[in-house]
């Protein structure tokens, strides 16, 4: 049935072959050094921030932790999604605890998710702190920031840095705050220089210096207030795929219209497509190489983490565009073909069937073209599948390109109308 499928939507799509100033409103009346007013936040809000603990089965040895905050009385707690997220999806082998400053424990049951931006919201029995004030209003690029949480099992801690506002072009909002969230900070408040929360700690980049993102409040805010009754283990997992859904819907939406190109050595390929997609380029140049080549890599960055080895709802594309004077046509066209790898990286078999394929030769305008289609369902979410498409040039000796498209967790026929109107886009104009 799945190949059928995969096959008639291939027949339909292709019938051819400055320095930053500290804040003007502290905690107290006097203007304090930087440290001082670090030392006034942690004391407001520690009460408020617990450890937030993931067991597999009976271990007492934690698989993961994460951060948590008091927003709301009855002991409702805010977090990163992926700090539960293996609770929500294998509830039979996984329980939570958190663990206060001071060192109380107790369990913790999941209430809520908002898997779009990686928040939950969970109740911890038998603590009750004053939930922290979120602030009512956007942060002023500049402003003084703190981040707090539990990184790396040192204890509960607070690191200062800048609010710079909202990231651009981001698919989904994010706070760019330029101080250090290390793991198990995750879910942590990032607060403000009076000690309100302007979002939550949820990454940083790997091997760049105090780059980190914050969940704006609105969402918290959303989410804290949202009518809640208690949910099944079954109705959270629902939810979490409503959510996933969701995503992959407005993501493929948001690429809609007419589809921006660049030329590259006489083809006209797929460029930065919507302003939230990251484009950068790359050349060879060393200029004895019998083979130059130019590279074009494109990613969307908009994948949601859904448990421990599986991301949903992204996308990337890459052109490798080869040209030759010296290789004869078996030379060059074994270099062209070396590009062509099979399937995208993300997913394990635990997660996602395997790839089912179909290649033809297409009709392009102005040249012929190998094209490669592949795709592989989810396992647990059956209507999301993973896409990689390989498209090879095959009208010149001399110049050609490979290009790359890999798709992760989207519904089949969207997934199947963005590859043909990518694939299509594609021209030679020699």
């Amino acid at each position: 049935m799945f190949r059928r499928a995969l096959i008639a939507g291939l027949v339909l799509a292709f019938p051819l072959p400055a320095q930053a100033q500290p804040p003007a409103t502290p905690l107290n009346t006097v203007t304090p050094a930087s440290s001082q007013g670090a030392r006034e936040v942690l004391t407001r809000v520690r009460p408020a921030v617990v450890q937030i603990k993931s067991f597999f089965g009976a271990n007492t040895a934690q698989a993961s932790h994460g951060t948590g905050f008091a927003v709301k009385e009855g002991g409702v707690f805010i977090t990163n999604y992926h700090v539960v997220a293996e609770r929500v999806q294998h509830p039979g082998k996984y329980r939570l605890e958190y663990c206060t400053a001071d060192g109380q424990t107790g369990p913790l049951s999941v209430l809520a998710v908002d898997v779009r931006h990686d928040l939950a919201l969970v109740r911890a029995a038998g603590y009750e702190p004053p939930p922290l004030e979120l602030q009512p209003s956007s942060t002023v690029k500049g402003d003084r920031a703190y981040s707090v949480g539990f990184p790396l099992d040192v204890g509960l801690t607070i690191t200062e840095g800048i609010s710079n506002g909202k990231v651009e072009d981001s698919f989904e909002p994010r706070i760019h705050y330029s101080g250090a969230i290390n793991a198990g900070m995750s879910g942590g408040p990032g607060l403000d220089a009076a000690g309100e929360v302007i979002g939550v700690n949820v990454s940083g980049y790997r091997f760049e210096q105090l780059v980190s993102f914050l969940v704006p409040v609105a969402h918290v805010r959303a989410l804290r207030d949202r009518s809640i009754s208690p949910l099944s283990d079954l109705e959270l997992k629902r939810e979490a795929a409503a959510q996933m859904l969701a995503h992959s819907t407005d993501l493929l939406g948001a690429l809609n219209g007419a589809m921006k190109t660049q030329a590259v050595a006489g083809y006209i390929l797929p460029d930065k497509i919507a302003p939230f997609i990251n484009c950068n380029a790359s050349g060879n140049a060393e200029t004895d190489d019998p083979v130059q080549m130019v590279q074009v890599r494109c990613e969307a960055k908009a994948g949601l983490y859904i448990q421990q080895g599986l991301y949903s709802g992204d996308l990337k594309y890459a052109h490798y565009v080869l040209t030759t004077d010296r290789l004869d046509a078996l030379r060059f066209t074994n270099r062209l073909s070396g590009l062509t790898q099979a399937t995208g990286r993300y997913g394990t078999l635990r997660h996602v069937g395997p790839y089912a394929c179909q290649d033809h030769i297409v009709g392009l305008k102005g040249f012929d073209a190998s094209l490669l289609v592949c795709a592989r369902r989810y396992r647990r979410f059956e209507r999301l599948y993973d896409f990689t498409v390989r498209v090879n040039s095959l009208n010149s000796p001399k110049q050609g390109y490979a290009s790359h498209l890999d798709i992760y967790g989207v519904e089949f026929e969207p997934g199947m109308k963005f590859i043909r109107r990518y694939v299509e886009a594609m021209e030679w104009r020699g």
